[in-house]
């Protein structure tokens, strides 16, 4: 998740990881619907209103 908050590309976090594009893929999708959104701005922004709530 913080790979994607900062804006990396799928390829650049799979060579990062040594995992291929296609699970990045599935990680990022599983994340997005766990979280209830549906890309990663939505994401950035429920996690900023999370901690300003804290």
């Amino acid at each position: 998740m913080d790979r994607i908050l900062a804006g990396q590309m799928n390829k650049v976090i799979a060579i990062d990881l040594g995992i291929t594009m296609r699970t990045v893929e599935v990680h990022r999708a599983r994340i997005f619907e766990k979280m209830g959104v549906c890309s990663a701005v939505e994401l950035a922004q429920l996690l900023a209103a999370h901690r300003a709530a804290e």
